[in-house]
């Protein structure tokens, strides 16, 4: 375990924000230990930190520590046979999927990177496309080991103890720190998807798109034009995957070390090709950057007009891996072109308020001049875990250019948007949204979630050592 001698500067990954902080890398359980009592010396706060994924300060620690266990990679115990793997928190889902894809298992929800970890995994509950159907992360975990503020250790898990798994689920690092996790994969019939692109004119159409698929698919995902409007308000494309019928012979072969798999492919590929491509992504976001909105707004045109022209019905074949998981050298690409990153909005609304709310929110965005360069629909459904964000419905996520002359702007926009999602019973995924207060966050969830997470953190943090950016904006406010 090492402690940086000055502080570091930590971002979240939509780099809107930088946090002055002593980092610690902690390689084992005996590391972490002593980082907390460190902390306790110098009468600081500790968040863990794993890849730094999330869009959000939640784990960012201003003047206090940040524990990264991104060191802590190892993969206690794979069950071919079952599914279940045993991870410690800083195991990626790439590290995830190499072991258990050549046994024909996959992890049952993913987030959109292969770089996140599992802890923080967890720690957000993260989603995916099929989160209509299977859920969030949470819902696939058979145990959690944690470690508390008092250096005390336990095992949770949904049958032992219900109430403080569910609220370890998705609590932002707030109760302690994740040790080791057991997670339930699920069998694949392939290594691939069949993807069907549908156009659509309206987000009705979407929306109604989304209801004619959702029996059959395998992951259902929605990308909607933030500049289209009038008549073409909410236009956009709908992608539809389902499981292929066959299992590829080409992704046989073990590579450098790697359990068999084609999410090891790519470590065929030298470190300096990949050097040259993010080399080569970075110059192109940095040429890009003065044509940014028009760019994008030529770009959704002809995307939305070339799948409505040539591609209704077609369906494409694609690895699970690249359909999944975004390339890390369009991530760099993205960092290049927008510098100063981006501030993201995901509502998630009930059914019947979704059309009504999205349309009012690309509406009011464009009258404000402030067009989101990119938006997304997913399908969700109630989950049990006491910091819950999902609803029976849908989630519109909308990403809009930070410009440091208008960003204040912005942001006044972003939480008169946020009223219209509480007034129509929506609620906000902590792990993108940077702009919730804790009155807004009380009026999403209700006062009782929030009541009894403060009470179990008092239980079991009762010194107030686990906090971040976040517990003061989101929570802080609430104790006093």
């Amino acid at each position: 375990m090492t402690l940086s001698r000055d502080r570091d500067y930590v971002m979240n990954w939509g780099m809107t924000e930088r946090s002055p902080c002593y980092v610690f890398e902690a390689l084992d359980i005996a590391g972490i230990m002593h980082a907390l009592t460190i902390a306790r010396t110098a009468s600081l706060s500790v968040i863990p930190h794993g890849a730094g994924h999330s869009y959000t300060d939640a784990a960012l620690n201003t003047n206090g520590i940040v524990i990264d266990v991104t060191g802590m990679r190892r993969i206690l115990s794979w069950d071919p046979e079952h599914g279940v793997m045993q991870v410690e928190p800083g195991v990626t889902m790439r590290d995830v999927v190499c072991v258990a894809q050549p046994d024909r298992w996959w992890p049952v929800v993913s987030p959109s990177t292969a770089d996140a970890t599992i802890g923080g995994c967890v720690a957000m509950n993260v989603n995916g496309k099929n989160a209509w159907k299977y859920g969030t992360f949470g819902e696939h975990l058979l145990s959690l080991t944690v470690l508390l503020a008092t250096g005390q250790m336990l095992t949770l898990s949904p049958e032992s103890d219900p109430q403080l798994f569910q609220a370890f689920v998705g609590s932002v690092g707030l109760l302690g720190i994740i040790i080791s996790i057991t997670l339930q994969l699920q069998r694949i019939p392939s290594e691939s998807v069949d993807v069907l692109v549908r156009p659509a004119a309206s987000i009705g159409e979407i929306l109604t798109i989304f209801q004619q698929e959702e029996q059959s698919a395998d992951f259902l995902e929605a990308w909607v034009d933030g500049f289209a409007g009038g008549h073409d308000l909410g236009r956009g494309i709908v992608t539809c995957a389902k499981y292929s019928n066959v299992w590829g012979k080409e992704f046989s072969t073990g590579i450098e070390g790697y359990p068999q798999g084609v999410t090891c492919l790519q470590n065929r590929v030298s470190r300096v090709s990949i050097q040259l491509e993010e080399g080569f992504a970075r110059y192109v976001g940095k040429i890009g950057r003065p044509a940014v909105k028009s760019g994008v707004r030529v770009a959704n045109s002809t995307m939305y007009w070339w799948t409505k022209w040539r591609a209704r019905e077609e369906i494409r074949r694609r690895s699970l891996f690249h359909y999944t998981y975004y390339s890390p050298v369009a991530l760099t690409g993205y960092r290049a072109l927008l510098p100063q990153g981006t501030e993201t909005f995901q509502a998630f609304v009930p059914r019947s308020q979704a059309e009504t709310l999205f349309k009012q929110i690309m509406l009011y965005s464009q009258e404000h001049h402030f067009i989101p360069l990119w938006c997304v629909i997913k399908q969700h459904r109630q989950d049990p875990y006491l910091l819950s964000y999902q609803v029976d419905g849908f989630s519109l996520e909308v990403n809009y250019q930070v410009v440091p002359q208008t960003v204040q702007s912005l942001r006044k926009m972003l939480w008169k948007l946020m009223k219209l999602v509480i007034v129509a019973g929506g609620r906000f995924y902590l792990a993108k949204d940077s702009l919730l207060t804790h009155t807004l966050y009380r009026q999403s969830v209700g006062d009782a979630a929030v009541e009894t997470f403060l009470h179990l953190k008092q239980l079991y943090d009762p010194e107030m050592l686990f906090q971040s950016n976040l517990f003061h904006r989101v929570f802080r406010a609430s104790l006093q």
